[in-house]
């Protein structure tokens, strides 16, 4: 009888969590149209009418196992956020932008932009903050 008892409450939570798992799907962001980035505003230029923007990036961080010393972790993660900060500062476009455009742009500034090219340089041709 205890048996029975203990397989029928373990039964009614397995059903709960299943029920629970389903109930919120997760938050997901709608991609930009195509034709359309996004980036963040690093530098605003409004002398020489450009921005410095550094596009988004869907980075998920992998599960990394522990560390047998406390120190060699200190070490490797000191310089995978040199790498990074040096891949993105890589990465990381000087846009022209109209003087009607530039005005309404900030650093620090999350925004969806469009960007034609014309003879090597891009200038951004729409631009909005996110």
């Amino acid at each position: 009888m205890l048996a029975k008892a203990i397989l029928a409450g373990s039964v009614l939570t397995a059903i709960s969590s299943v029920a629970l798992a389903q109930g919120t799907p997760p938050i997901k962001e709608t991609p930009p149209p195509p034709g359309v980035e996004t980036g963040l505003v690093t530098v605003v230029n409004r002398l020489d009418g450009t921005v410095v923007i550094e596009p988004t990036k869907d980075s998920k961080a992998g599960a990394k196992g522990a560390a047998t010393n406390d120190a060699a972790a200190k070490a490797a993660a000191e310089k995978a956020a040199a790498e990074k900060a040096a891949a993105e500062d890589a990465m990381a476009q000087r846009f022209k932008i109209k003087s009607s455009l530039i005005e309404g742009v900030h650093a620090g500034d999350k925004v969806k932009f469009s960007v034609t090219d014309t003879d090597g340089t891009k200038t951004i041709t729409k631009i909005d903050a996110d």
